[in-house]
């Protein structure tokens, strides 16, 4: 229920002078996560209302130009946390994304290329989703659109205005009145007094923000509203669609780390004005920046991007996961040469081991385990596993810990002591081989279906024949101790890797991967 205006502004003056940036730790259900918290500064224990329905809401994109790489690392790293929460530690997370399709950057590209607006809005849609799609990044359970829920919003500002905390100015727009709000700005990020917009003749404060702008000229597109023909501003949408879907309490607000301020501070000062409360957003998520070599950030203002469609013409799209399941998602990437050769090879690496561990299954390989070795390797593994989720979602931990299990495995399965005399039980073995593979799919990347690991029936059995005949004859060579046929072995063995086929030799057993 809506407070009344006395009794709001009564209680916001109060929680001022009691603490003017305050955030308070939710009643609810510990995750056993913490979590970096923008309002205190330092790591929070992860409290949701709910374990049977976490909400999340995640800002999405302004629909007029193909989305950039930038997008696509904040959404890959949304998408690993949200499988992170859901498959690890099993909550049922309801996900919502708006989009924006209506803004000043859509009319004015409309208006150069010549074409209605929401014809405009829909194709970059369009190819928003296919993008994310391509990228195995899951879509959210709702999606909301600006345009479709008009209404919405203009009720959310209508009771703003009711509890004085908006007004129309001399150009007919609405603002915001930051002076009414529970706190001054500079909640979620220290700020200076040089605020966005602040020449505006029109607000009171430079703080203040546009909550409904008014048409600047005939033909502008606009909808009606009680204030005039006119849209919606931007920080607004967020606010009114998210509270309409959640409520006056969400769990998780996520969003690039440039939306911060002004976008994130303004969503949450008018939606606690709205809701009577302190507190709107229990956690706000920001994710940190993909940039170019000395680059702030990648930005389609700054002329200094890379779409996702044309960076996937070069990359694979579970090399661009990996390069962001190996950072933080706190910090800011750098996109060069060395991040996806990185991010590469370490994909190579877990795709090989499959495949040995393939071969292991099939009795191609026949390795002597030390299973007291493994017993303890897979206990230690998974502790680590889940500490590192613990530790804010710490993934380049996460990945330390499989490639420590790939390697020591590796150094098993390819001691010379093998043979078939000392083959026994894989269970330990197997059990480690499930956990990099769960973990791994958990950031979205799966060795198993892997076109780079599995091809067809027909190649693969040629390759075994070819693989096989080379085995015989290095076995020939190794038993007479002849060089010139180990060397004809080895030369043919480094020419298939030129063909992307790598051979390994196992004692007298030979295997081959991508």
């Amino acid at each position: 229920m809506l407070l009344s205006k006395s009794k709001l502004l009564c209680q916001n003056t109060a929680l001022i002078l009691k603490n003017k940036h305050s955030w308070t730790l939710p009643i609810g259900n510990d995750t056993s996560i913490n979590i970096f918290n923008c309002v205190t500064k330092k790591k929070e224990p992860l409290i949701v209302t709910n374990k049977e329905a976490v909400t999340w809401y995640t800002c999405g994109p302004t629909v007029y130009d193909s989305a950039h790489i930038g997008h696509a690392s904040c959404y890959v790293k949304v998408d690993i946390i949200q499988r992170i929460l859901k498959q690890h530690f099993g909550l049922n997370l309801i996900t919502c994304m708006n989009v924006t399709d209506i803004d000043d950057k859509i009319i004015k590209r409309a208006g150069e290329l010549k074409v209605d607006y929401q014809e405009l809005s829909r194709k970059y849609e369009k190819e928003f989703w296919n993008d994310l799609k391509s990228l195995s990044i899951c879509e959210p359970n709702i999606i909301v659109r600006v345009t479709e829920n008009i209404p919405l919003i203009i009720s959310f500002i209508k009771q703003l205005i009711q509890h004085g905390a908006a007004y129309k100015a001399s150009d007919n727009s609405i603002y915001f009145d930051v002076s009414k709000s529970p706190y001054p700005p500079g909640k979620l990020q220290n700020i200076s007094e040089d605020y966005p917009d602040s020449t505006n003749p029109h607000k009171k404060s430079p703080a203040d923000f546009a909550l409904w702008k008014s048409t600047k000229y005939d033909g502008e597109p606009h909808f009606i509203s009680p204030w005039g023909k006119g849209r919606p501003g931007w920080h607004i949408e967020c606010s009114a669609l998210a509270s309409h879907i959640f409520g006056s309490e969400i769990d998780i607000h996520a969003g690039g780390l440039d939306l911060r301020f002004p976008h994130h501070e303004n969503e949450e000062i008018q939606s606690c004005v709205f809701h009577g409360k302190c507190q709107w957003v229990n956690y706000w998520l920001h994710i940190g920046h993909l940039h170019f070599k000395d680059s702030v950030k990648m930005s389609k203002s700054l002329k200094n991007t890379l779409s996702i469609e044309d960076m996937l013409k070069s990359t694979k799209p579970e090399v661009f996961r990996m390069a962001c399941a190996k950072g933080r998602y706190t910090t800011s990437m750098e996109f060069n040469s060395d991040l996806l050769e990185t991010a590469t090879n370490s994909l190579n690496m877990f795709k090989n081991f499959i495949v040995t561990i393939t071969e292991v299954k099939r009795g191609i390989i026949k390795p002597c385990l030390n299973n007291i070795v493994l017993a303890e390797l897979l206990a230690t593994s998974v502790k680590d596993i889940h500490t590192a989720f613990c530790d804010g979602f710490n993934t380049p931990h996460v990945m330390q810990v499989l490639n420590n299990i790939v390697s020591k495995i590796n150094s098993m399965l390819h001691s010379s002591t093998n043979s078939a005399e000392n083959f026994c039980e894989m269970h330990y073995l197997l059990g480690l081989t499930n956990v990099v593979i769960n973990t791994l799919g958990m950031f979205g990347i799966d060795l198993i279906g892997s076109k780079s690991v599995i091809q067809s029936d027909g190649e693969s059995e040629l390759i075994d024949l070819l693989v096989s005949f080379r085995q015989d004859v290095r076995n020939l060579g190794l038993a007479d101790k002849n060089v010139d046929i180990l060397t004809l072995c080895d030369n043919l063995r480094d020419k298939l890797k030129s063909h992307g086929l790598t051979v390994k030799d196992h004692g007298k057993v030979s295997s081959w991967s991508r």
